[in-house]
C-alpha cells in the first residue's frame, strides 16, 4: 500500500508501506478520505510547536471496515466510519471526569503518532463513529473539524446566546454554522477576506463583517445592539484576532480562543480582571462532540458542499501540501481520494 509521511518542514514523500496487520482487538481500516488541515500546514510550515517527524499524516479521515479482530463488536466489515483521531490514556483526572480531549498524555494521530494518510491502518474500534450507508465520504470526512466546532461553542455558555466568531476559514465557518444552530440565536462572523465571507453567508451564517472595513467592536454592537456578544470565538488565532476579540468582549462576556496560535499574545489583563470577561480553553473535542457532529451533518443542518476546494489522489500528497501552500487565501478544504 501507499502512504504518506511527513519527514519535516517542507517535506513530504509518498512511499510503500505493508498492509497492517490487526490484533484481535482492533479493526483493519479502508481509507477513503484524508482531509488537509490547517494544522498539516503549521506542520509543513515548522510552526507547529508540538509536532513529531517523521509522522504518517492526516487527521482528518474516514473510511470502510475492511476487516474486524476476533474481539471487536459492535462493527462488521463494509461499515462507514469516522476516525476520531486522539489516543489517550483513560487514567488521568480529566480523562475520568469525561475530558479526554485535555488528557495529560493526549496524542493525535497525524500530529503525534502515525496519522491516516495510508490505503489501510489498524485501529482500535474505539475511537470510530458509525455513519449512515446513505453518508458521502466528503461529509463523513468533515466530522473531524465539524467536532472542533461543536467542542468550541460547549465550551461557552451558547445557548441563547449572541456568538461572534473570528475567522472566516473552514475551521471558523464550520464554528460558525455550529454555533448558529447550538444557540439558536443568528451569528456574526468577521475576517479580512470577503471571498470567506461570501462563502460564510452562502453557508447561512446570518451576519458577515470584513474587518477591513470595521473594527470588530463596533460590528458587533450594530448587530447585537446594546447587548452585545455574549461569547466572542477567536477561530483565527492571530495576534490581531485576539486583541480584537478582548477589545470587543463586554463586561461579563465569555472569549474563547481556539486554534493553533504561531506566536505569543499579549494579555492587558486589568481588560479580563475589571469587566469580569471569562476566558476560556477549548481543545478539540469529546466522542460526544464527534456523535453530534456526524448527526449535524447528516440531517444537512451543517452546509459543506462549497467547502471543498480542492482533492487529489493520495499519491499526489505533496502537490495537495503544495497547492495549499500556494493559495491560501482562495482554499478551505482540500480533500485527499484514497
Amino acid at each position: 500500500m501507499i502512504q504518506a509521511t511527513m519527514n519535516g518542514p517542507f517535506s513530504v514523500t509518498v512511499g510503500e508501506a505493508e498492509v497492517p496487520s490487526i490484533s484481535g482487538a482492533e479493526v483493519l481500516l479502508r481509507i477513503k478520505r484524508v482531509g488537509v488541515c490547517g494544522s498539516d500546514m503549521q506542520m509543513y510550515h515548522g510552526k507547529h510547536k508540538y509536532a513529531t517527524f517523521p509522522v504518517v499524516i492526516g487527521h482528518e479521515a474516514c473510511g470502510v471496515i475492511e476487516e474486524i479482530g476476533a474481539d471487536v463488536k459492535g462493527f462488521v466489515p463494509g461499515d462507514k466510519v469516522a476516525v476520531q483521531p486522539q489516543l489517550v490514556c483513560g487514567s488521568c483526572y480529566p480523562c475520568l471526569i469525561g475530558r479526554m480531549n485535555v488528557c495529560e498524555n493526549l496524542k493525535v494521530r497525524g500530529v503525534h503518532a502515525d496519522g491516516f494518510a495510508a490505503e489501510f491502518v489498524a485501529i482500535s474500534p474505539g475511537m470510530l463513529h458509525l455513519c449512515p450507508n446513505e453518508m458521502p465520504f466528503d461529509q463523513i470526512v468533515l466530522a473531524e473539524p465539524v467536532a472542533v466546532g461543536v467542542g468550541c461553542v460547549r465550551r461557552g455558555a451558547y445557548k441563547n446566546a449572541n456568538i461572534a466568531v473570528l475567522g472566516a476559514g473552514i475551521i471558523g465557518n464550520l464554528i460558525a454554522q455550529t454555533a448558529q444552530q447550538m444557540s439558536g440565536r443568528p451569528v456574526l462572523i468577521a475576517d479580512i477576506q470577503q471571498q470567506r465571507l461570501d462563502l460564510a453567508a452562502e453557508c447561512g451564517i446570518a451576519h458577515t463583517v470584513n474587518l477591513a472595513k470595521t473594527p470588530l467592536k463596533d460590528a458587533v454592537s450594530e448587530v447585537f445592539g446594546s447587548r452585545k456578544a455574549d461569547i466572542i470565538i477567536d477561530a483565527a488565532a492571530t495576534r490581531g484576532s485576539f486583541q480584537d476579540a478582548i477589545a470587543a468582549a463586554r463586561p461579563s462576556s465569555e472569549v474563547v480562543i481556539t486554534g493553533n496560535y504561531k506566536e505569543e499574545m499579549q494579555l492587558e489583563v486589568p481588560l479580563i480582571q475589571r469587566r469580569e470577561v471569562n476566558l476560556i480553553g477549548h481543545m478539540m473535542y469529546t466522542p460526544a462532540d464527534f456523535a453530534r457532529a456526524i448527526e449535524s451533518l447528516a440531517s444537512g443542518s451543517i452546509k459543506t458542499g462549497a467547502l471543498v476546494t480542492g482533492r487529489f489522489p493520495l499519491r499526489e500528497m505533496a502537490q495537495a501540501i503544495e497547492y495549499v501552500h500556494d493559495n491560501p487565501a482562495s482554499v478551505m478544504k482540500v480533500i485527499m481520494e484514497v
